[in-house]
């Protein structure tokens, strides 16, 4: 019962949903079970699983949905002309078993293809009357495995819905088959009819088979090799790579991501399963959407929400016993769009840019972890572009959510480019039109423009004459090849708009008069061209030669003198450097520190019996113009900015403060073992603390800051 549980996961993951963005996409799937008679058999599906399966597809799958069963050749005999051999031999099924040996008097293949022989298609989704009819259709009877029958019946299927997209075929069986070169041509013709086929095999089956034969293979054995082995296929089928599934006792919570268009969570159990609901940021949903149950397969209940809000929700249940699990479906909305070119020239290398859109606001997407790992292709003209998002192939910036790629048009008229998106949460494609058309070849040499004189605030124009071969509408743009000097301003003008240099494009038709210009400005210099190169007319987005006209031109401007031109700025800065050296006369100049004091008493022991007096409080003691700060000690024992009678002077320097001696005057400092040392007649660096003494007999004085003595 706990792999039925987990089979019942793996299907609903497995199902083609619809990108709901797709252009006309529209899904068309078919699902072929085995009903032979070894379905019976302990270890395979005795349980009838693959009803309950069918069930669920039938529940939940848009579009158009048919299951086929096994023909039996004794049972739908009507539907298989043959004639009688006589002969005997084991029934394929059962080999204990004795079946009639039979020779096909028409194309067995063809027929089933014609009439789609055990086809049961779903008249709408969720049907009960045809869930019901199922149990019968796909009672495990028959004696035989012609999967190659089934398989042609479901291009029948295919047949009748010529413009379905996309196309998936899921094959439940035991891995055996009847007639298996036919099988293997049935096969072939379902790919190439542009279907996927997914085989899922039952417990003891064999899936050598289905391997051989190309086909994407899972065997169903227990949940967590089942697990494992859909996850690539719930990638590759779903187009909705992020996937969930947990044992609800386990992990109740999932989180749902943002940006997620519909989501759908599948909940099993055993029979016991009465109720189940999602509880999230955005309320409280029922899975209501489907249910069924078989007896002895179990139960499953469906929970649908459009547009779900982001955050953690949880799955709550009523029964369906301790192994009941949930699986998530979450289809991102995510969408690649072309923005652009809108319109190119046939045979003209461009690139495509491409932005991811959200498809609920239609908002660039530029988030790095909703793009994490993105792979963004284009399809043109049946080749393939590799878009990419680091700054390489024609992308101009890194990682802003534009992806790029270079790529040419080879035919003209409105040309599809199919894109696609693949990342970690969001798969999905969208078409766009690009409209290809016009054509222009130049083959000559470089136009020789004399563009004449004129002054300043002045423009003048020359017509481009030349031969080309010119088509239809086609998209120009100027490039410079020289920056043309201060002031100046070369453009080419169209009918339709005028081209700045390295700016823009504009159309112009074969008949269309192209003009080249020169514009001054009020206040420039003068200046010549004597026939440089100096532009490039050129399509858009081409850098073909043939492709683009070179313009080399003449002038000669008669621009302001240079007192006229630059008077004014030379005035400018002789005022500015006139400020700065006065403003510098008052920054530079070294300062007496606010903590620089003095102690100046007559004798030495009164040092310490006055306290010291800050020096910035006596008056003409700071800066100058360009000069420092100085402080001059008088007879009077007072301090001064005066120079003349002084016995001693202290000046601030950068770093510090010097004492120096008066003029006429020794000057000696007190050494650390109580001797006195002559000071130099230019100074030295003092510290506080120090102390000094003028002449032989004083008076004294002692550096210190503000609070020390």
């Amino acid at each position: 019962m706990k792999t039925v549980g987990w089979l019942i996961s793996v299907l609903a993951l497995c199902l083609p949903w619809p990108v709901a963005w797709a252009d006309n996409a529209h899904d068309d799937v078919v699902v072929i079970v085995d009903t032979s008679t070894s379905m019976h058999d302990p270890g395979m599906d005795p349980e009838r699983a693959s009803l309950l399966v069918t069930k669920l597809l039938a529940d939940i799958v848009p579009g158009d949905l048919a299951v086929v069963r096994l023909l039996d050749l004794s049972g739908d005999k009507a539907w298989l002309p043959r004639s009688e051999t006589g002969q005997t031999m084991p029934c394929s099924e059962d080999t204990s078993k004795t079946c009639q040996r039979v020779e096909p008097t028409s194309d067995w293949d063809k027929d089933a293809r014609a009439g789609r022989f055990g086809v049961l298609p779903r008249p709408s989704r969720a049907d009960a009357d045809y869930k019901r009819t199922l149990e019968g259709h796909l009672e495990q009877k028959a004696n035989n495995s012609q999967f190659n029958l089934a398989f042609q019946a479901a291009l029948g299927v295919f047949d009748q819905h010529p413009g379905s997209s996309p196309r998936k075929v899921m094959w439940l069986s035991d891995g055996k088959s009847d007639s298996v070169p036919k099988l293997q041509e049935a096969i072939a013709a379902v790919k190439a009819s542009g279907a996927g086929i997914e085989a899922i095999v039952f417990g003891n089956g064999e899936v050598d088979l289905p391997k051989r034969m190309g086909v994407d293979t899972l065997k169903v054995t227990n949940p967590a090799e089942m697990m494992k082995a859909f996850a690539n296929a719930f990638r590759d089928i779903v187009k909705a790579p992020f996937r969930i599934d947990n044992l609800v006792s386990a992990q109740p919570q999932f989180e749902m991501k943002s940006n997620v268009q519909e989501a759908w969570v599948v909940v099993y159990g055993d029979n016991s399963l009465t109720g189940a609901d999602i509880q999230g940021p955005g309320g409280t949903v029922k899975a209501d959407y489907a249910a069924d149950q078989w007896p002895t397969a179990g139960a499953y209940r469906v929970a649908y929400v459009q547009r779900p809000a982001t955050g953690e929700w949880t799955v709550r249940v009523q029964g369906g016993g301790p192994a009941a699990a949930y699986a998530v479906i979450q289809r991102s909305d995510l969408l690649p769009v072309l923005v652009s070119p809108a319109k190119v020239l046939a045979g003209v290398e461009v690139p495509l840019v491409v932005e991811i859109r959200s498809g609920i606001n239609g908002e660039a997407i530029a988030d790095a972890e909703l793009l994490k790992d993105a792979l963004v292709t284009a399809e043109i003209e049946g080749g393939k572009v590799d878009l990419v998002d680091n700054g390489t192939s024609g992308d101009a910036t890194a990682n802003d959510g534009r992806y790029s790629g270079m790529a040419k048009f080879s035919k003209s008229g409105e040309i599809p480019v199919r894109l696609h998106l693949k990342s970690a949460i969001a798969e999905s494609d969208h078409e766009a039109k690009v409209s290809v058309g016009g054509q222009f070849n130049y083959t000559g040499g470089p136009l020789q423009i004399d563009l004449g004189s004129l002054g300043v605030n002045a423009e003048t124009c020359r017509p481009l004459v030349f031969r080309a071969d010119h088509q239809g509408e086609v998209a120009f743009e100027l490039q410079s090849l020289k920056s043309p000097p201060s002031g100046h301003t070369l453009e080419v003008r169209l009918p339709t708009g005028v081209l700045a240099a390295d700016s823009g494009a504009a159309s112009a038709k074969p008949q269309d008069t192209l003009n080249v210009c020169l514009k001054t400005a009020a206040r420039i210099a003068s200046s010549h061209a004597d026939g440089e190169p100096w532009l490039a007319l050129r399509v858009q987005g081409s850098d073909r030669p043939e492709h683009q006209i070179v313009l080399k031109l003449r002038w000669q401007v008669q621009g302001l003198s240079f007192w006229a031109l630059w008077g004014w700025l030379v005035e400018l800065v002789l005022a500015a450097l006139a400020l700065l050296f006065i403003a510098l006369g008052f920054i530079l100049p070294q300062r007496f520190s606010g903590a620089l004091a003095v102690t100046f008493v007559p004798d030495r022991n009164e040092l310490d019996e006055q306290s010291p007096q800050p020096v910035l409080q006596w008056r003409g003691v700071g800066i100058g113009f360009y000069r420092h700060a100085r402080a001059y000690l008088h007879p009077d024992f007072r301090l001064s900015g005066k120079s003349r009678g002084a016995l001693a002077g202290l000046f601030a320097e950068r770093g510090g403060n010097r004492a120096a001696p008066g003029a006429g005057f020794g000057l000696f400092r007190e050494t650390l073992h109580g001797d006195w040392e002559p000071v130099p007649p230019e100074g030295c660096r003092c510290r506080a603390g120090d102390v000094y003494r003028v002449g032989s007999h004083g008076p004294f004085f002692r550096i210190a800051a503000r609070g020390r003595g």
